[in-house]
């Protein structure tokens, strides 16, 4: 970074993974100053993603662990549990656990409706 008069020779490929896979809801500046701060809190000349802020790292971790389902449950039952998880690791944020399992927040609160009854 020349503001900071610091270089750096690279970054590591899980940084960059999650670098891209962030959503980067302040965009470009966002992201600019992601950059920057990480360029100054490297030790040793590669970016790592220990030098990412914890929403980045948090991100790309906290969905990682899977859910096991048996084989023969009725489909149904799967929605269920896979939007429960989801709830579950976003703690209840519902915009967020809607993008994850690719389906909009109406269809969420929907599908969860209609396990209530």
């Amino acid at each position: 970074s020349k503001k900071n008069a610091k270089g750096i020779n690279g970054i590591e490929s899980k940084a960059m993974e999650l670098l891209l896979s962030y959503e980067w809801p302040g965009n470009v500046r966002e992201l600019e100053n992601v950059i920057e701060r990480s360029v100054v809190l490297d030790r040793d000349g590669i970016v790592g993603s220990d030098d990412l802020p914890r929403e980045l790292t948090q991100c790309g971790t906290q969905f990682a662990d899977s859910v096991t389902i048996p084989l023969g449950t009725p489909l149904e039952e799967v929605e269920r549990i896979l939007m429960e998880e989801t709830l579950k690791r976003t703690r209840g944020d519902k915009g967020l656990a809607s993008k994850l399992l690719g389906i909009s927040t109406r269809t969420l609160y929907r599908k969860m409706d209609r396990k209530e009854e």
